[in-house]
């Protein structure tokens, strides 16, 4: 879509212009005092209370090794666990819980094949006939649940 370039800069300088011509309208008293009361109590909370970058620097060093330790003891953990007898006893176990759904998942994979099979063997022209019918029975639907609303909602 081509826009004149032209009408716009036009238009957004008469917009400049016009924002630049308003006067500056000072805060109300009230807002100011409830701004910098507001500013001071932030200031006040303790420092626990307070963002992480605003902690002293010794609690935020040792903050920062404790959550490094935790990590690396979590990745080694990651690293280590799946090769532990217990690990594989787990895994087997919940396998045992999931085994319906894996055979609901195949029993699925199972019918969405013969159903791709049979849209093969019927061909798009049957497939174009069913879908056709199935839009206009679907706007017959819309349209006389519109009559009947409409019918139902008159003012008699």
């Amino acid at each position: 879509m081509l826009v004149n370039q032209e009408y716009e800069k036009r238009l957004e300088a008469e917009i400049d212009r016009a924002l630049k011509g308003l006067r500056e309208m000072p805060a109300p008293r009230l807002l100011v005092s409830q701004v910098m009361a507001a500013l001071e109590q932030r200031a006040r909370l303790p420092w626990y209370r307070q963002p992480w970058q605003m902690w002293p620097l010794p609690l935020r060093l040792v903050s920062l090794l404790v959550l490094l330790a935790v990590f690396g003891g979590l990745c080694f953990a990651g690293w280590k666990l799946p090769h532990t007898a217990a690990f594989a006893a787990a895994i087997h176990r919940i396998g045992g819980w999931f085994s319906g759904v894996t055979t609901l998942w195949n029993a699925l994979n199972v019918l969405m094949g013969a159903l791709v099979v049979t849209v093969k063997h019927l061909g798009t022209g049957f497939m174009i006939a069913c879908l056709a019918a199935l839009a206009f029975g679907y706007a017959m639907c819309v349209g006389l649940g519109t009559v009947y609303v409409r019918l139902g909602l008159a003012r008699r």
